[in-house]
């Protein structure tokens, strides 16, 4: 459908209509609930530049140019937690940094090159990707669930780094609703959804601490990321639950064995028992005894929230 040039300006967030890097824009359209339908679907210019079609599938990016484009998926990358250079339409080695470390957390590895610019399939991943993010930021369910976890009043960085985590677990790690409520009841025990929460050695959302730290500091340095970044856990964490590394003569131990275990244990056998999820995670994954009970409740509040 045909929208107006007004109706472009009022519908469409500032930061995504001019490639602008700013929390205070993220935060004032979050908490207005301004700003995307609640499919996250977005507006876009036409071919000739002039504001023209409506989609809630996807985003109309082919006819834009390409400096247009960098700064479209910085933005996108920006609010994923992946990038926080500049946001112009250069294509920087920071930019595709960003790029690979997106693609080793949603895909595994990198599947796409950016030795020269965005392919087309790669771009329409960091779109869907990105409209799931913002339909998640948005969504009433978020708020409700930070709401009955304690925080009367979340930041909009807690609000962001919740979707984020959320996004992931369902559109990169392919998640059911169950499965998300049971990990996220985990990271929150541990971290209260900030991958910067430090106590002793143990670091981010996960609380990797002694040799799994140091593989995550390692995993970040090869990958040109810092360890603190979000979208940099995300990508440490597939690499860690996805395969064993290595095994023993008899083919029976590697370092995240248990942890790859209780990974496929929690992907194929408690696709609808949160509860169940929470305690494997805790046991198989955190490898933490501790706090139990608060773990489940935080799951069941999340659930009950988000389903």
């Amino acid at each position: 459908m045909k929208i107006s040039r007004d109706e472009y300006n009022c519908s469409y967030p500032k930061y995504l209509r001019t490639g602008q890097n700013s929390l205070t824009d993220e935060k004032s359209t979050a908490e207005s609930g301004i700003g995307f339908s609640e499919n996250a679907a977005v507006y876009e210019k036409g071919e000739s530049y002039d504001f023209g079609t409506y989609s809630a599938d996807s985003v109309q990016t082919k006819t834009l140019p390409e400096s247009a484009l960098n700064s479209k998926m910085k933005t996108y990358l920006n609010a994923l937690g992946f990038y926080d250079g500049e946001m112009g339409g250069s294509y920087t080695e920071s930019f595709k940094t960003a790029l690979k470390c997106f693609q080793k957390a949603y895909f595994g590895t990198v599947m796409y090159s950016v030795n020269n610019k965005v392919v087309d399939k790669l771009k329409e991943k960091i779109e869907s990707v990105g409209t799931a993010y913002y339909t998640n930021l948005l969504s009433d369910k978020t708020a409700e669930a930070l709401k009955k976890l304690g925080f009367i009043d979340p930041t909009a960085e807690r609000k962001q780094n919740f979707a984020r985590i959320q996004t992931f677990l369902e559109k990169g790690m392919g998640c059911t609703k169950y499965q998300v409520a049971g990990i996220m009841g985990n990271i929150m025990q541990e971290c209260r959804f900030n991958p910067m929460s430090k106590n002793d050695d143990a670091l981010g959302i996960l609380q990797w601490k002694g040799n799994r730290r140091i593989y995550l500091d390692d995993f970040a340095q090869k990958n040109g990321c810092s360890s603190e970044n979000i979208g940099l856990q995300f990508a440490y964490f597939r690499y860690e639950v996805s395969s064993k590394w290595g095994t023993d003569c008899l083919g029976r131990y590697a370092e995240n064995s248990e942890i790859v275990e209780g990974w496929n244990t929690i992907k194929n056998d408690y696709k609808y028992n949160f509860y169940m999820v929470s305690d494997i995670f805790q046991d198989k994954i955190e490898s933490c005894p501790h706090n139990q009970q608060e773990r489940r409740d935080y799951s069941s509040m999340i659930y009950q929230a988000i389903c």
